[in-house]
């Protein structure tokens, strides 16, 4: 009988776990959610996504920034509509060309510039994404 009454007891206490709503209350600091919401804004201002560019020059030391912008203009002046980016990592100012989605994408672009300047290369980078021409959608 003592076991019944222990099992009855027990099954009891069991099932009063199942029956309440457990409820967590989290508390922080109000900076984690500043943070948080600076992060989700900085993520949708941040349209770039991972693709190619084509680096043209990379330069340090002393003239490093009047070279490089030297250098976007000599390759504005052969290519007017191709998007030349001079970027400062420090210590050094890279010069870049170009938003692609694919290496074979850049690669008609690397070629008209190899032909003219030295050390060109396509590199892995964050572009921007090409803007979805209003023609070329789907017609309803």
């Amino acid at each position: 009988m003592k076991f019944y009454k222990q099992l009855f007891l027990f099954i009891v206490f069991l099932s009063s776990f199942s029956l309440t709503n457990a409820q967590v209350e989290v508390i922080a600091d109000g900076k984690l959610q500043t943070i948080l919401e600076q992060h989700i804004l900085f993520n949708e201002l941040s349209q770039t996504q991972p693709g190619y560019r084509i680096r043209v020059g990379f330069f340090s030391g002393e003239g490093a920034k009047q070279k490089a912008f030297s250098l976007r203009e000599k390759i504005n002046n052969e290519l007017p509509s191709l998007k030349v980016y001079v970027l400062f990592e420090e210590p050094n100012f890279i010069v870049k060309c170009g938003d692609y989605k694919t290496k074979l994408d850049a690669y008609g672009t690397y070629i008209k510039l190899k032909r003219n300047f030295n050390g060109v290369t396509i590199i892995k980078d964050y572009v921007f994404p090409t803007p979805i021409q209003e023609d070329k959608l789907p017609h309803r």
